[in-house]
Order: structure tokens, then sequence, then C-alpha cells
């Protein structure tokens, strides 16, 4: 009898007789295995990576409380409150500040508890006057009008915020690299950030992109945008977020554009499969 191209597999038992039919369920089951796995590690990295505070951490310590990202968000853990923290000055209800100790105002907020979690924190422009209270065992107190302003994001939270994500989001332009937009501080490390890239120039001609669906810190924003199919060359938002070195950046050619291949570098841009949030307007 004709063998099959594969008929005997050695093992210590003894010999396996595998038919084509079942040697290509069996690469099948594997490749699924293998994509899944995969796929299950890329989403990891879509979720924003809060970083750690301290009871009385301010955005300033982060480089980010100015004008240029207003109306952006960023993801943070409070610790658990111990009998050796005190809470520094807060001012406001619900809006507070930019200079505010966040993790004190999100427990004004209701945003959190004393044992501490995860929130989220949405730059806005100031208000005309901050109005103190007392909220779960916290106090505030009254201010006049500053700059900036802090509220925290959330289904509680959405007669507070308002839509400044699309109003104030960086308008870059097709040779803007990520590193030029201020937000490469390395504390920022799993961060998501939004940005407006403009209508496409006729020609993209020198303007070089590295990777796939991982992407060259300083890569060109819109032109990786549109290689990982966040973006088209009419334009419009999109969702960036900074991430630690994934391995080697992988080239391609996708949606007419073509990526080179290079080092892994010290951090890495990825694409979210996210709509920039637009929230309720401030009352």
């Amino acid at each position: 009898m004709k063998n099959d191209p594969i008929d005997r597999v050695k093992t210590g038992i003894g010999r396996i007789r595998i038919s084509n039919k079942q040697l290509g369920w069996i690469v099948a089951a594997v490749l699924l295995i293998y994509f899944n796995t995969g796929m299950r590690a890329y989403a990891a990295d879509i979720n924003p990576a809060p970083a750690q505070l301290d009871w009385n951490t301010v955005l300033k310590h982060f480089q980010v409380d100015s004008d240029k990202f207003v109306g952006q968000q960023f993801s943070f853990r409070c610790p658990e409150r111990t009998v050796r923290d005190s809470d520094d000055s807060l001012y406001g209800t619900n809006v507070y500040p930019s200079d505010s100790p966040i993790c004190v105002a999100a427990v004004h907020a209701g945003a959190v508890g004393p044992d501490g979690g995860e929130i989220r924190v949405q730059l806005n422009p100031g208000i005309d006057s901050y109005v103190g209270s007392r909220n779960n065992e916290v106090i505030s107190g009254d201010f006049p009008q500053t700059q900036r302003s802090i509220v925290f994001v959330g289904e509680q939270f959405a007669n507070t915020l308002n839509p400044v994500q699309r109003d104030y989001a960086p308008r870059l332009k097709w040779k803007s690299k990520f590193t030029t937009t201020g937000l490469a501080n390395i504390k920022l490390v799993g961060q998501q950030f939004v940005f407006h890239c403009p209508a496409a120039p006729d020609s993209l001609a020198g303007r070089r992109v590295y990777g796939t669906d991982r992407y060259a810190f300083n890569s060109y924003v819109c032109l990786a945008a549109v290689h990982a199919g966040r973006l088209t060359a009419e334009g419009g938002f999109v969702t960036v977020q900074m991430e630690l070195p994934g391995g080697e950046l992988k080239g391609s050619i996708r949606n007419g554009i073509e990526s080179k291949s290079g080092p892994a570098g010290t951090r890495q841009l990825i694409f979210p499969l996210v709509k920039p949030p637009v929230a309720a307007v401030q009352q």
C-alpha cells in the first residue's frame, strides 16, 4: 500500500500514523494558538498603563501641567492612604486647579476611595472660580480663577468634562515626529495621547517610518498612523500610546506606505483602535 507523504511519526512508545488531513488540522490548531496568543499580547498594550502616584503627587511631576497638554487624558494609580499621609491643600469641587494633589482630589470627587486604585484625569482650561466643599472626609476650599484645571473621567463626571480633546488636540504636520510633541517623558510610558493630522501632502517622499504595529519612537506620527490603518490621507484624529520596546522593528507595506526594519530602541509607539472621546459640555 502506498504510504502518505508523512505517514509515521516516531515517538517514545512507537510510531503513530498521521494523514495529510490530520497534519493539516494540527498545523491549523498550532497557528490558531500562536495567532491568538499574539493578539492577546498586543491587546494588552492597548489599555493605557497607569503611572504610580504618591498621595500628594501633582501633574507637574510629569511635566504635563502646561497649555500644550490641555485636552489630554492621563491614567494613574493612587496608593492606599496611610496614617502617615496628610492632605495637601485642595480647592474646588469636581473641578480642581491643575496643581492640585491628584489623589486627594480623586478621593474628594469620589473617583477613588482611601484604599486607592486607578483613575483617569483630563487636563482642561481653568474656570472662573472654584467652590470648596466637604466630600468623602476631605475638605476643599474656595479659590479664584486659574489657567488650567483637572477633572476625572467617568460616567459620574459627565457634566464636569468638556469636549476639549477635540478642541485642543495638538495639530501635527506630516513631518511631525512624536519626539517633538513634548510628550516623550519616560514617566509617561503607557499613556495614550490624542493628536490631529491634516490632509496628506501630494508627496510623502523622504518621510520614513520604521516598524509594523509597533513603530520607532521618533516616527512621523501621521505617516505611521496611516501605515497602522488608524488614519487615511484625509487626516483626522488619532490616538498614540508610548510603550517600552517589544523587540526589533519589522518593516512591511501597508496602506500604500512602506515601512523599514530597525532596532528596538528605548521606546516604541502603538496606535490603539480607539476613538478620541468627546465628553459632555461643562456646566
